[in-house]
This record gives C-alpha cells, sequence and structure tokens, in this order.
C-alpha cells in the first residue's frame, strides 16, 4: 500500500513554465492535487483498516491469502484508476473504472475479515460477537463505490462526492446501525 501510495504523487507532473506563470500552473494542478489527496486518504483508510484486521490472525489459511493478494492487487491499480479519472475527468468510464476498483478493494476487504471470523483464523480476544454496525460499514463503503459507477455516468463531481464521503461514512453508518439494532 506504501508502494501505491507512492505512485500516486508520481502522476502529478512538475509544471514546466516561466516563472512568471507558476501560479496560474499550479493552480491548474488543483483537480489532480485534490485527486492524489483523496486516493490517498482513501489508500491510507484501507491500511488502517487492512493493519487492525491482520493484528487479530492466530493463523492464516490459503483463502485469506488469495484473498489477500486481490486486495493488494486492486489497491495496486488505485494510482492507475486515479490518473485515469484525473486525465479525462469528462469521461464517464474513467470515473466509473476509479468507482468500480475500489468498490471491489473494499468488498474484498470485507471478505477478508468475513471469512477470517467465520473459519476461526482470529485470535480469542478478537472473537467477541461483531457489532452489526461494523458490517453495515464495511459493505456500505463498498456499496456507495459500487453506486458511484452508474452516477459517474450522469455526474462525475456527484461520484466524486460520494467517493468522498467515505472517508467519514463510518460515523453515521454506525449510529443508524446502532439505532436499528435497539
Amino acid at each position: 500500500m506504501a508502494v501505491a501510495i507512492t505512485l500516486l504523487v508520481l502522476n502529478i507532473e512538475t509544471p514546466d513554465v516561466a516563472t512568471d506563470d507558476l501560479g496560474d500552473a499550479l493552480v491548474d494542478l488543483l483537480p489532480s492535487l485534490g485527486a492524489y489527496v483523496l486516493s490517498f486518504a482513501l489508500i491510507g483508510r484501507f491500511w488502517f483498516l487492512h493493519h487492525r484486521l491482520f493484528a487479530t490472525f492466530a493463523r492464516v489459511d490459503s483463502r485469506l491469502l488469495v484473498l489477500n493478494l486481490l486486495f493488494l492487487m486492486l489497491i495496486a491499480l488505485v494510482p492507475f484508476a486515479t490518473d485515469l479519472s484525473d486525465r479525462y475527468s469528462t469521461a464517464p468510464i474513467a470515473s466509473a473504472t476509479f468507482g468500480a476498483t475500489l468498490g471491489l478493494a473494499a468488498l474484498v476487504n470485507w471478505s477478508m475479515g468475513d471469512h477470517a471470523r467465520r473459519a476461526g483464523l482470529l485470535e480469542e480476544s478478537a472473537m467477541q460477537p461483531v457489532d452489526p454496525a461494523d458490517k453495515l460499514i464495511g459493505l456500505g463503503i463498498a456499496l456507495v463505490f459500487f453506486l458511484s459507477v452508474p452516477m459517474a455516468f450522469l455526474s462525475a463531481t456527484l461520484a466524486w462526492v460520494m467517493w468522498a464521503s467515505v472517508v467519514f461514512i463510518r460515523y453515521p453508518v454506525r449510529n443508524v446501525a446502532r439505532w436499528v439494532s435497539r
């Protein structure tokens, strides 16, 4: 994931302009910087969740390893999907590719945790009953990304708003899940 985060910044080219034009060139880079910040935050969030999940394992099995490789493959695609959606910001397929890539990564990440729990791969201390909000959060994140795919064909801006909301979605989803489970 550190490599994916590093690759993100390599997609932002340093302006090659006259000194007097540098301010305007930097302003022109704002959409690229926004794409970088959003993708950095999303990969960073996945990194945090991945680390937290793997810290609870007592052992691993081959299915978990395959799921983890699939997850890492999708994370490694994020710099490409970010650059694609940045360069072709008006092309719905570019935004849809970003949403689908992150949606699949979120779903595989959720699947790793679900599989680990069902297969008894977690430490005893991590085997407490699952908070319904946790399942909803993981699936909710994937759902937001998957819903952004058709949304990208209606409005790339709204798709971007949906992606940014994922950074904060856990808080309202947790409250709704607790309210529903009462």
